[in-house]
């Protein structure tokens, strides 16, 4: 079954499969970390995806994984593991998916638009998920 849930949603599946047997903590809480996610549209027109920093990480590993180029950044308890552009043309926004893209052999762009439904929502990730503005 495919769809956009809501975290109360999945965290109601999760607990339901929890109950029988079908999935354990670490699972459920994977499934639940995606809905913690902050995605910053910075003026530098670079979009960085913010994740919340996982319990038992030590500052050194943080800072050698920041070292390592195995994150780009960390603050405020998330890490942002890379970055990808975004631009405005003609009053319209776009972002570089950084898909490569062929339609009957020929190379395609890899940058959608930045637009929001009826709802508030914009699609992301070639819409596999949908993101709601917070500030």
């Amino acid at each position: 079954n495919t769809g956009f849930f809501t975290r109360e949603e999945v965290k109601a599946d999760c607990d339901k499969r929890l109950a029988a047997g079908e999935m354990d903590e670490v699972e459920a809480k994977e499934a639940l970390e995606m809905f913690d996610f902050i995605t910053e549209f910075g003026a530098d027109h670079k979009i960085r995806t913010w994740s919340k920093i996982p319990d038992g990480v030590s500052q050194k590993e943080l800072d050698d994984a920041k070292k390592a180029g195995h994150i780009l950044d960390y603050k405020d308890g998330m890490f942002c593991r890379g970055e990808q552009n975004w631009k405005s043309i003609n009053g319209k926004f776009y972002y570089d998916t950084g898909e490569h893209r062929e339609l009957f052999g020929e190379e395609q762009s890899s940058w959608d638009e930045i637009a929001f439904d009826e709802e508030g929502l914009m699609p992301f990730m070639s819409g596999m998920g949908l993101l709601r503005k917070i500030a």
